[in-house]
Parts: C-alpha cells; sequence; structure tokens
C-alpha cells in the first residue's frame, strides 16, 4: 500500500520540477506517518482482542463462582428456615406443656441436635478475589461489573463476620449445655441406633434437657437469628441474581451456561 502511495506522490512530483525535491520530501514523511499509524492501530486492534479473550475467560470463571454462591445462599436460606420452624414448634411446647403436641424424645432430639447444629456459613476464595489479591481488576473492562461484584461480595463477607459473631456462638452454647446432660448409656445409644434414637434410651438425658431453666433462652435466641439470617440471605440471593443477570446481559456467551 506505501508503495502505492509512492508511486502517485512521484507522479505528481515529476510534473513540477522546481518543487520536486521538496514535494518528494514531504511525500517521504506523510508515508512515514501513515506507516506508523496504521502499524499503531492493527497493534491496538491485537491488544483488544487479546483483552476481550482475557476478559472472556474471566467472566465465565467469575459466572460459574457467582452460580455456586447462589446454591450456597439457597442452601443458608433452606437450613435456617428449618431451624426456625423446630424453633417455634420447640418454644411452644416447652412453653405451653402441649405434651400431645410433641413427645418428649422428638422433643430432646430437636434440641439437643437439630436446634445445635452449626450452619456453616462461608464462602472459598474465587476468581474474583484472585484478580483484586493480584491488583489485576482491570482484566475485567466493565466499570459496572466491577462494581456489582464489590457489592455483593462486600454484603456477603460482612454477613458471614455477624453471623460467626452471634448465632454460631448460640448454637455451641446450646449443644454444648445439652451434652453435660448425657450419660454412657445415651451416647452408646446414639452410636448403636443413630442420631433418631437421641434422648430415647435415657430418661435422665430427657428429664436433664426438659427442665433447664436456660434452654428456653438460646431456643428462643436461635429462632430469632434465624428469621433475621433468612432475611439476609434473601437479600444476599436478589443481589447475587441481579449480578447475573447484569452479565448474561452484557456477555451473549453466557447464555449457553444458562
Amino acid at each position: 500500500m506505501i508503495n502505492f502511495f509512492r508511486k502517485i506522490r512521484k507522479k505528481l512530483a515529476d510534473d513540477n520540477k522546481p518543487l520536486k525535491y521538496m514535494r518528494y520530501a514531504i511525500g517521504e514523511i506523510v508515508l512515514v506517518v501513515i506507516g506508523i499509524l496504521i502499524a499503531l492501530q492493527i497493534n491496538n486492534w491485537n491488544e483488544e482482542r487479546k483483552a476481550t479473550i482475557i476478559e472472556k475467560n474471566y467472566v465465565q470463571s467469575i459466572y460459574q463462582d457467582l452460580k455456586r454462591d447462589l446454591r450456597i445462599v439457597e442452601s443458608n436460606i433452606e437450613k435456617l428456615s428449618y431451624q426456625y420452624t423446630i424453633g417455634i414448634t420447640v418454644l411452644r411446647a416447652l412453653e405451653l406443656k402441649e405434651s400431645a403436641a410433641i413427645d418428649s424424645v422428638t422433643l430432646t432430639r430437636r434440641i439437643g441436635w437439630d436446634l445445635s447444629q452449626i450452619i456453616p456459613v462461608e464462602r472459598k476464595k474465587n476468581t474474583w478475589d484472585g484478580l483484586k489479591v493480584q491488583g489485576a481488576e482491570t482484566f475485567i473492562i466493565s466499570d459496572s461489573l466491577k462494581g456489582l461484584l464489590n457489592s455483593f461480595y462486600g454484603a456477603f463477607d460482612l454477613h458471614i463476620e455477624r453471623f460467626n459473631q452471634l448465632p454460631k456462638k448460640v448454637r455451641q452454647e446450646l449443644r454444648e449445655l445439652t451434652g453435660t446432660c448425657h450419660d454412657g448409656n445415651s451416647v452408646q445409644a446414639i452410636f448403636e441406633n443413630g442420631i433418631q434414637f437421641y434422648g430415647r434410651s435415657s430418661p435422665k438425658l430427657r428429664y436433664c434437657i426438659l427442665t433447664n431453666k436456660n434452654i428456653p433462652k438460646l431456643v428462643g435466641a436461635i429462632s430469632i437469628s434465624s428469621i433475621v439470617n433468612i432475611r439476609l440471605n434473601k437479600e444476599l440471593k436478589k443481589e447475587v441474581e441481579a449480578v447475573m443477570s447484569y452479565m448474561e446481559n452484557q456477555f451473549n456467551f453466557l447464555q449457553k451456561e444458562i
């Protein structure tokens, strides 16, 4: 292409002998500038293509991480809802002495096992975490996406921190408290028959759990914390779904992964 322009420029210069040298010199400069601009443009295209490929790979990985996080949040909602339902049933049975509504064996198992189970509210390190640690967030070109990711994971981490400060501690305390009511017979019976046998073989265990004045307080605390954390997890679910929806609309290749 440069040779083509050079021939045209030489012909024009030859038509006017006095200005031949000047035209030739200016033409050479123009051709050099054009060549540089073309080379820069080609280089820019290549760099943009490389950046797009890199972003695509990271976007796909981040999207898969978000799908996993959504499953974690949904699982938390399910487990917390289950504990809330059990907590209300236990409190009513303890307060109203409705022995017909729930037998002492079931009540003991729900207090000593179901309610005291520690729900692991946590998340694994992911692609976005890695990019931030490396200071490589620029691989994600979209500033809007970066803002959404920071907002969601910031809220997620804060929720985990708050959850571990109180609800986890309360469940642990309830488990330790009911654990002091066990004797050798009850522990052996649970080992031999499974957790569904919790409290069936030991009247002492049932009496100890059902008469402890601190247990209703702990059950109430767990029920309240379940309500709060269900709401927080539902908000997290909406936020992660919003991030995923934004990504699906912005990156057509993600439609194949839905």
